[in-house]
């Protein structure tokens, strides 16, 4: 599974060297400069997201376009809305379309789906409408108030019981224990996460459970002070990760 590493502006050089695509924040590529220059060198594989769940509501379409542009990105996330199935397959079709339409000279972009609802019926019943990679984000059918324990249980079922035709990105991450149960499962490509480096920060091991997912990491990180201490296990954590996703 390949590993994208979300961190803040100032630690970019890095954080970023460790991860294997990046994974880009639009709203921070429309405010940070210097965010937005680091991603636009970068040759990598760029999934360009909504940033939901960094501000509570996505970006709008065209400031995520936009955003995409302004780094030559890969692959495009359109706005997504927690808990709500219908409003975001009704926006993935709408960036399909706006995709698709030659006028727009973005036809050879990736659109990237996320699946949304608030009950596994809910969610079930809108997945037929998606195609090649979707994002199943680690709260889905979750509050952000629930244990992260119960969020990656919760994930993996819905991720285990999805189609065949369709490749998977995890939108995050909660537990290592929620990686024991995709297995060996090869539709499960990719996952971004700043988990590790928020943990390594706290001077945490990424071996002991997450107590809460109730606040957006990058927001928490945005707090800390790097230290060569915490760098060191910064340093484990990524490597441990790695571990366990291989």
């Amino acid at each position: 599974m390949k590993l994208a590493l979300e961190c803040p502006t100032s630690m970019l050089d890095m954080i970023q060297p460790f991860a294997d695509f990046d994974f880009v924040l639009s709203d921070l590529v429309l405010k940070d400069e210097v965010y937005k220059n680091y991603y636009l060198e970068s040759r990598k594989l760029k999934i360009v997201d909504n940033s939901v769940n960094e501000n509570g509501e996505p970006l709008d379409l065209d400031k995520i376009i936009k955003a995409f542009e302004l780094v030559k990105g890969s692959v495009l996330i359109p706005p997504d809305y927690l808990g709500d199935g219908q409003k975001t397959l009704n926006s993935y079709k709408e960036a399909c379309l706006y995709i698709e339409n030659p006028r727009n000279k973005l036809v050879s972009i990736e659109v990237m789906g996320v699946i949304q609802g608030s009950t596994f019926e809910e969610v079930f019943s809108y997945i037929p409408y998606y195609k090649g990679m979707v994002g199943v984000p680690y709260d889905i059918c979750s509050l952000k108030t629930d244990p992260p324990w119960l969020m990656g249980l919760r994930r993996a079922l819905v991720v285990n019981s999805l189609p065949p035709e369709l490749t998977i990105h995890l939108l995050g991450f909660s537990s290592l224990d929620e990686l024991f149960w995709y297995g060996s499962n090869p539709r499960v490509i990719s996952m971004d996460t700043g988990i590790p480096i928020l943990l390594g920060l706290n001077e945490r091991d990424i071996l002991e459970p997450l107590e809460s997912k109730k606040d957006p990491t990058l927001l928490l990180m945005d707090k800390i002070e790097l230290t060569p201490k915490n760098w060191t296990a910064i340093c484990r954590n990524i490597a441990l990760l790695r571990k366990y996703l291989s």
